[in-house]
C-alpha cells in the first residue's frame, strides 16, 4: 500500500528558501546616473575611464615628461648638480645608460598597468598623480635653467 500523505510531502520542496539581497554600494564615478553636481575630478576620472584615447594621451604625456626630465637631468650633471633622487644617484653611478634605461622602463610599466586596469578608480588617481608630479619637475627643470642659468 502506498501511503498518500508520504508522497504529497515529497512533492513538496521541504528545502527552506533562504535568500537575501545585498545592497548595492556603488559611488564615485561608478554610478549608472552620475548627479550634475557630482566633483569635478570625479568627471574628470570618469571620462578618463570612458574615453581610452584621454587616457593614452594623459599616459604618453607621462612617459614624454619623463623622458625630458631624463634629458633635463643628464645636462643638469654635465653642468655639475646633483641628482637629487637616491635612487637615480645610485643608479647614475653605475652609467646614464642604465639610469635611463630603469627610469625609462618603470614609468612604462606603470603606464601599462594603469591601461590594463582602466576601469578602477585607484590606477586613474595614479595616473593623475604621475602627470602632475612630472610636470612639476619639468617645471622645476626649466626654473632651475632660467634662473641658474
Amino acid at each position: 500500500m502506498i501511503d498518500r500523505g508520504a508522497i504529497d510531502r515529497r512533492r513538496r520542496d521541504r528545502r527552506k528558501k533562504l535568500s537575501f539581497r545585498l545592497r548595492e554600494r556603488r559611488t564615485g564615478f561608478d554610478r549608472r546616473n552620475p548627479s550634475p553636481g557630482s566633483h569635478w575630478y570625479t568627471q574628470a576620472l570618469r571620462g578618463l575611464r570612458c574615453e581610452p584615447q584621454a587616457l593614452l594621451v594623459m599616459l604618453a604625456a607621462v612617459n614624454l615628461l619623463n623622458l625630458a626630465d631624463f634629458v633635463l637631468t643628464l645636462d643638469a650633471l654635465q653642468k655639475g648638480a646633483g641628482e637629487a633622487n637616491p635612487v637615480m644617484r645610485a643608479l647614475f653611478g653605475y652609467g646614464p645608460v642604465l639610469a635611463g634605461f630603469f627610469k625609462i622602463s618603470i614609468i612604462a610599466g606603470v603606464s601599462l598597468v594603469i591601461w590594463r586596469l582602466r576601469r578602477f578608480r585607484r590606477p586613474l588617481e595614479a595616473g593623475v598623480l604621475a602627470l602632475l608630479v612630472f610636470g612639476l619637475v619639468f617645471a622645476y627643470h626649466i626654473a632651475g635653467r632660467v634662473f641658474l642659468g
